[in-house]
């Protein structure tokens, strides 16, 4: 009985403690609400008082504007009220105490304000993820390491249960939403996170999210699990050297490459001599990722990127006689794979190995793993290769992650293309679901199916109504082994490490600031009225100087939605951006005076000369800024103007003409009255 009563007397001052701190809580919405737009951020940051009268144009400032607006203002009084009534409602729903039994408890039973998460923080830590080398290719004279105590589920690993419908991520989901711990992998020292798995240091959501700081202590990250206990490479980012070494071995190998390129970041994305390295007669297939993520200007917007793209490769090195084929997909849709595949089997069938390559980020884990449920992969092997990776890499001890290639006979062919025209119904509910997405901007984008032809035949390799499989013992891991007639004489798709090419910017930047520099979703272009002698600010990432030409023009930003802009006079702009970076102004990077005081300054790449075309609305050029975004630009007839391009250590800073979207200015938004910026672009014409 006493231990019921102190129960309950528990349970009313965890409720009281509960009332008090949404009380707290709608207090502090309610009180940021109200700040007037100068008093935010003038504790953002005091210098904004100074050099406010400076901004031309600041995304931030118009974006706390409308936020701050009567329409917000209403919907979060409104959200006051309902978490009010919320509160209220649960506390009435406890009946009161006696005071007798309220002194049951040995400690008084005050109401006191427990303090926000968000207030108790640590010293942040800034790590590059992608600066470091990588992991280290492991050599045939070094003593294995003891294994680090990985918990419960590492230990599991092998039995976790993965979502078959999803293809992006090997073991589990990622989470865009949840933060990145401060707590660094054991294996390569990334901060451990389940936002996104090409970058180091990820772990599956199910597995991250919910965990202590003690047990993410003894845990290390997924890449670092496969490479420490079976000695097979996840997401691999290698250095440059070891990078050239590893595919200077296919050089004398009867080989196809596919090479990825990431759309929304070439030619920075595509490896510096690759065609050398690959060798001068290597036949390649140009696989362009990402395509759902590019805004669709017109009706063939799509052959314009191809061609632009197959331009960029051409310029980087390669013959146009090599190009098998340019395919335009996104991995993470499936849109496109399909065609892919097709013309894999057509060009190249089991004449040799298939190499997925191309620098980090780019999306190669990702189709290796659609690739894996496709009819590329022989069908008794697709349950077997995530374990499973038994050749070794040329030269090394390192075991690349590879699958059997299925031989396309004639029959097979056959097979296929008929499932694929019995499933074109699935393509027109697509086109038929864009349409209706396409009322809703944000939500358009291009999908895709990838299906099987040919379905594992059952085999039964263990008893359904054992006692240890009715218990929830784990069932057993079945291993491909190469030495089996049915593989002995395959052919393999290999998935190569990523390296960050020299012109990215991805190793100047930490975990949370990348994940704010890449698109996830679809861009919404941005306009802008540049008036010569004026800058306009990609975050603290780039810059362009409008220097001479027209009174005025105008440009079409391309870049993430995270990263703000600012435009200023040029003769002000150095002095602003040592101002206000490392605050919500530039965005990005951000952090400790230590973490922006490694981050290299921006240093100009001079006089770049455009020139206008006949037509009217087309954009002229591509002024690409690195990994972060690209400005197009537009200028009237037979005019020119000079521009100067800024960027960290002068990185990635391309002219690419005729632009990837000649047609985006058609997608801008109406002018803002008494601005230089239009509103926000819709992702898609209007037919």
């Amino acid at each position: 009985m006493l231990k019921s009563v102190e129960y309950l007397a528990f349970k009313w001052k965890l409720l009281s403690r509960a009332k008090c701190f949404q009380t707290n809580l709608s207090a502090r919405l309610v009180n940021q609400s109200a700040v007037p737009v100068s008093e935010h951020l003038n504790s953002l940051d005091t210098t904004y008082s100074i050099w406010k009268d400076k901004i031309l144009y600041s995304s931030f400032i118009e974006k706390k504007n409308i936020k701050l607006g009567y329409k917000q203002n209403k919907i979060l009084e409104s959200k006051m009220k309902k978490l009010e009534k919320d509160a209220i409602r649960e506390t009435s729903a406890v009946k009161p105490f006696s005071l007798a039994l309220k002194q049951l408890h040995n400690e008084p039973i005050i109401e006191q304000h427990e303090p926000f998460i968000d207030d108790v923080k640590s010293p942040p830590i800034h790590q590059l993820p992608y600066q470091q080398h990588g992991l280290r290719i492991q050599s045939s004279t070094r003593e294995p390491e003891e294994k680090l105590a990985t918990g419960e589920w590492m230990s599991d690993y092998e039995y976790f249960d993965e979502d078959e419908n999803n293809v992006t991520s090997f073991y589990g989901t990622p989470d865009q939403n949840e933060p990145a711990s401060q707590i660094p992998c054991g294996g390569c020292g990334a901060l451990l996170h389940c936002i996104e798995p090409s970058i180091p240091g990820y772990l599956p959501s199910q597995l991250f999210k919910g965990k202590s700081k003690e047990q993410l202590l003894t845990t290390i990250c997924q890449r670092c699990h496969f490479l420490k206990n079976y000695n097979v490479a996840i997401n691999v980012t290698v250095s440059a050297d070891d990078y050239i070494g590893m595919l200077t071995s296919i050089k004398a190998k009867k080989a196809l490459a596919v090479l990825l390129v990431d759309l929304l970041d070439f030619p920075c994305s595509i490896w510096p001599g690759l065609s050398d390295i690959l060798g001068v007669h290597r036949p390649i297939i140009v696989v362009g990722n990402k395509v759902d993520l590019l805004p669709q200007d017109c009706p063939g917007y799509l052959e314009n990127v191809r061609q632009s793209l197959t331009r960029s490769v051409i310029e980087s090195g390669f013959s146009r006689n090599n190009i098998k084929h340019v395919s335009l997909i996104s991995a993470s849709t499936g849109y496109g794979v399909e065609e892919m595949i097709t013309k894999i089997h057509n060009v190249w069938g089991t004449r040799g190995d298939v190499y997925l390559v191309g620098c980090t980020n780019v999306g190669k884990s990702t189709l290796f793993n659609a690739l894996l449920r496709s009819d590329l992969c022989k069908v008794q092997a697709t349950d077997l290769i995530q374990k499973a990776t038994a050749s070794p890499w040329p030269g090394t001890t390192l075991r690349m992650l590879k699958f059997p290639i299925l031989r396309p006979s004639d029959y097979r062919l056959f097979l296929r293309t008929k499932r694929l025209q019995q499933e074109r119904y699935i393509q027109r509910a697509n086109q038929k679901l864009q349409r209706e997405q396409k009322k809703a901007p944000n939500e358009a984008t291009l999908l895709g199916h990838i299906g099987r032809t040919f379905e594992k035949e059952k085999e039964e390799t263990f008893d359904h109504f054992s006692m240890a499989q009715r218990s929830g013992a784990p069932t057993p891991i079945f291993t491909l082994n190469e030495k089996n007639e049915k593989y002995v004489n395959s052919k393999w798709c290999y998935d190569t490490p990523g390296v960050v090419q020299p012109d990215q910017i991805l190793d100047l930047l930490t975990t949370e600031e990348i994940v704010l520099t890449v698109p996830k979703e679809t861009i919404r272009p941005r306009a802008y009225l540049l008036k010569k002698g004026t800058t306009l600010f990609l975050g603290g990432l780039g810059r362009l100087d409008f220097v001479d030409g027209p009174a005025s023009i105008r440009v079409i930003l391309y870049a993430s939605q995270a990263l703000p802009t600012m435009i200023c006079e040029t003769s002000e702009a150095s002095a602003l951006y040592t101002a206000f970076v490392g605050t919500e102004l530039l965005g990005v990077p951000f952090g400790s005076q230590d973490r922006l005081d490694k981050f290299p300054p921006l240093e100009c790449v001079p006089d770049i000369l455009v020139q206008g075309t006949a037509e009217k609305h087309i954009s002229v050029c591509d002024i690409l800024l690195s990994s972060a975004g690209w400005i197009a630009i537009n200028l009237p007839k037979h005019c020119e103007a000079t521009f100067h391009a800024w960027s960290p250590k002068k990185k990635g800073v391309y002219i690419r003409q005729p632009a990837l979207l000649p047609n985006g200015l058609a997608l801008r938004g109406k002018r803002v009255r008494g601005s230089l910026a239009y509103r926000t672009g819709t992702t898609f014409k209007a037919r």
